[in-house]
């Protein structure tokens, strides 16, 4: 029953792009090297938003950093059932191998206090926020159920409008997980009549909405900011598929694969210099 369940949500959640990386992901793990720099290729701009709102480096640094860490997943590519298991794969090596050390300042201030944030909640407001990815996708990666998604996601707002979350107490933190929830939803008048009410009883939860709505512009240029221009696009993916090249993909145990059907748990942590 729990089986013939998910196969029904992947269905009615599904989208022409995730199942077109399903089958990039099916043909890449046979050892199709072009299939899998076509996969690659669609989370470039996730790795670099990362990186980049992470640390202030060199371009090359992060770009050499994202080329080595697609490598290290080829390797490990067959561990992967699913493209959630990919992508979560991908997050962890992600926050892993983010640098810790190093300048946070930004000439824009929204990027220094997204450097700020905790590298979970980082990631998370990100892959939905900048690549648009749903909910239930990200909190698939995150390995959490969706209310403590919209949890991470109301914590990044927060803190990204200038208001410390530990600040807030448990009604107004509750009520901005609401707020967080209603941007997902429908339009419904009642439901929003009902929550308009709420705010209002709290008015810092009622800034930051305000001020979320406006920082609209500076979230698009943020994300831009970071992104790889063709011809270093170019060079990062020939560079994966030199590596790749020279890199021969690892074979799971029968009871690796076995156990990662269930539950994706069997898999190496991926650390790059």
């Amino acid at each position: 029953m729990g089986q013939l369940r998910r196969i029904i949500l992947r269905l009615t959640h599904s989208s022409p792009e995730r199942k077109a990386c399903r089958a990039l992901l099916a043909a890449a793990k046979k050892g199709d090297r072009e299939q899998y720099l076509a996969l690659a290729s669609n989370y470039l701009d996730l790795a670099q938003a990362y990186f980049g709102n992470s640390l202030r480096e060199a371009p090359e640094t992060r770009l050499d950093r994202t080329g080595q860490i697609f490598t290290a997943l080829w390797q490990h590519l067959r561990y992967a059932e699913r493209l959630s298991d990919f992508e979560f794969m991908l997050a962890s090596s992600l926050i892993d191998n983010s640098p810790e050390n190093g300048p946070i300042h930004s000439e824009n201030p929204l990027v220094t206090r997204i450097r700020l944030l905790p590298p979970r909640v980082r990631f998370a407001f990100i892959a939905y926020e900048f690549e648009r990815w749903s909910p239930r996708w990200v909190a698939l990666v995150m390995r959490c159920k969706p209310r403590a998604l919209h949890r991470l996601l109301s914590e990044a707002r927060c803190e990204l409008c200038g208001v410390s979350w530990d600040s807030l107490c448990r009604e107004e933190r509750d009520c901005l997980q609401a707020v967080s929830l209603s941007f997902e939803q429908c339009p419904n008048l009642r439901a929003n009549k009902a929550l308009s009410k709420r705010v209002a009883r709290y008015p810092r939860i009622s800034e930051i909405k305000a001020q979320w709505l406006e920082l609209a512009p500076e979230l698009v240029e943020a994300r831009h900011r970071f992104l790889p221009h063709r011809e270093e696009r170019e060079a990062t993916l020939n560079g994966i598929l030199t590596g790749i090249s020279q890199k021969p993909m690892r074979r799971p145990a029968l009871v690796d694969r076995v156990l990662n059907t269930v539950h994706f748990t069997r898999h190496a942590r991926i650390k790059v210099s």
